[in-house]
């Protein structure tokens, strides 16, 4: 897959195509195999970048050292972006699932702040709020006091973040994918790999959910979503 292959996301759809194309210019294709390392938290913000294939966690280590992965990023979107802008440091770790090709966007740290076109800047804000939003989310959801309420808050922001959609039974649902096991769901959730396997097999015989092909299909969102209402 050429540079120019990848799928934008919704923030940088509609940048203009010169600035696609300086992006494309000014970045590095790497290649990670899964589980690898592409930044640690606090490494010095020398690149922003783009998934084009494969998935990218970000997760942080909480102040009594719990590491908590609060998003993963699939193909098209970006991350490392806000240490770029600050001039600073990653404010979080980035690893690959499965094996994950990334555009990496040099950044001028010795220069200005603001030596990307105006148009990225702000493309670049809006996810940067978007994802701050997405902390804050995740933060007060690792107080909510069953692993139930948790998991079922995990779980729906992962589904709509990712997008993924699969055919059940003749319904178009929505689903988590293969790329995400029930360790990063744990992890997100703050639960045991086999306390998440249990509490889904309990919605699995609700019917609330399917679980075909290593895919978390919803089938009854409200009941789910309900979980985390009456906390």
């Amino acid at each position: 897959m050429g540079k120019h292959m990848i799928n934008w996301s919704e923030e940088f759809a509609d940048l203009p195509p010169p600035v696609k194309d300086s992006i494309v210019q000014k970045s590095v294709v790497r290649t990670f195999s899964h589980n690898s390392i592409i930044y640690f938290q606090e490494d010095e913000a020398t690149s922003f970048h783009f998934v084009v294939s494969g998935h990218v966690r970000l997760s942080y280590l909480m102040e009594d050292g719990t590491a908590i992965l609060y998003t993963i990023v699939p193909p098209g979107h970006s991350f490392g972006e806000l240490g770029v802008l600050d001039q600073g440091q990653y404010p979080d770790t980035a690893s690959a699932i499965g094996t994950t090709k990334i555009l990496s966007v040099k950044a001028d740290l010795n220069g200005s702040a603001h030596n990307y076109s105006n148009e990225l800047e702000i493309a670049l804000g809006r996810l940067i709020a978007k994802r701050y939003r997405t902390y804050i989310d995740v933060t007060k959801g690792l107080y909510l006091k069953t692993l139930q309420a948790r998991l079922a808050q995990s779980l729906l922001r992962l589904v709509d973040n990712l997008g993924e959609r699969a055919c059940y039974q003749g319904r178009d649902v929505a689903c988590l994918g293969p790329a995400v096991n029930q360790s990063d769901l744990g992890s997100m959730a703050r639960g045991t790999r086999g306390n998440i396997n249990r509490t889904l097999k309990g919605w699995e015989l609700k019917n609330w959910i399917a679980i075909e092909n290593r895919k978390i299909l919803i089938l009854d969102r409200q009941s789910i979503l309900n979980l985390t209402y009456d906390e």
